[in-house]
C-alpha cells in the first residue's frame, strides 16, 4: 500500500507544470507598464514578466507576448484557457472572472479634463446633472467604474484606444476622459502635449494591477507564476 501511495505522489509531481510554457501572454499599450518602443515591447510589467520566465526556466521572452487592443485581449482572456492578460486592474466586479497573479503596481483611475476646457465637480452626481460626456475604452476599468456608479450609458463615448480618447478630449468632442492618471499623462506627453495639459478632477478608483488569467487555466500554473513573482520581487532591491 505504501509503495502504491509513493508511486501516486510521484506521478502527481511528474504531472505538475514546471514552466509557464503552456500559457499565452497578451498585453496592450498601457505605459509605463507595457507598450511598444521602436516595435519592441517594453515597460515595467514586461521586465517583470521576463524575470518570471527566468525564475521558472520558461523558454519564452517578451517577443512571445502578443500585443492586441484592450477589448480584443480582454475578450480572449475571458474565453480562452491558458490566456494571461496584463496589466489588468483587479476589481470586485472582475474578481470571479479570472485567476490573479500580482500585484504588479498601484494605479489610480480618474476623470480627466483638458486644460483649455477646465471643469470642476465635487461629486460624480454633478457630472451626471450637467450631462458631461466621457470618453472611455470598452471593458476598461474607467468604463466599468462609471457604469457601476450609475453613470448614464448615453453619456459614455467609446474610443478605439487611449490615443483616440486623448484626441477626442483635446479636440473638444467630449468633456472628460476616464483613464489611469499616470498612463494618460504618459500618452499625452508622447503626443507632444505638456505634462499639465490634462487635469484630474475626480478619482474613480484606486487599485492594483495584476496578471489576469483565464478561469479554466490549471491552478498549478497560477500558483507557479505567483510563487515566481513573489521570489522575483523579494530579490529586487528595496527603494
Amino acid at each position: 500500500m505504501l509503495c502504491l501511495w509513493l508511486a501516486s505522489v510521484a506521478n502527481v509531481q511528474a504531472d505538475a507544470p514546471n514552466t509557464l510554457a503552456p500559457l499565452t501572454f497578451i498585453t496592450e499599450e498601457y505605459p509605463p507598464y507595457n507598450y511598444l518602443d521602436n516595435q519592441q515591447l517594453t515597460g515595467v510589467s514586461i521586465d517583470l514578466l521576463e524575470a518570471i520566465f527566468a525564475a521558472t526556466d520558461t523558454p519564452l521572452s517578451r517577443h512571445d507576448v502578443r500585443y492586441y487592443p484592450w477589448v480584443r485581449g480582454y475578450e480572449l482572456a475571458l474565453s480562452q484557457p491558458n490566456t494571461v492578460l496584463f496589466s489588468t486592474t483587479r476589481t470586485p466586479a472582475r474578481e470571479a472572472s479570472f485567476h490573479w497573479v500580482g500585484p504588479i503596481a498601484q494605479d489610480q483611475v480618474v476623470l480627466l479634463a483638458h486644460r483649455d476646457a477646465p471643469i470642476a465637480i465635487d461629486a460624480l452626481s454633478q457630472a451626471i446633472d450637467r450631462d458631461l460626456t466621457v470618453v472611455v475604452i470598452r471593458e476598461d476599468i474607467g468604463a466599468q467604474a462609471l457604469l457601476e456608479a450609475g453613470y448614464p450609458e448615453r453619456l459614455l463615448v467609446p474610443a478605439i484606444d487611449n490615443r483616440s480618447a486623448l484626441s477626442m478630449l483635446t479636440r473638444g468632442r467630449v468633456d472628460l476622459w476616464a483613464y489611469s492618471a499616470d498612463v494618460a499623462a504618459w500618452i499625452a506627453e508622447s503626443e507632444g502635449y505638456s505634462s499639465d495639459s490634462l487635469i484630474p478632477i475626480h478619482t474613480l478608483s484606486e487599485s492594483s494591477l495584476y496578471f489576469a488569467i483565464n478561469q479554466a487555466t490549471d491552478r498549478r500554473l497560477v500558483t507557479l507564476m505567483q510563487q515566481a513573482l513573489d521570489r522575483v520581487l523579494a530579490e529586487r532591491p528595496q527603494r
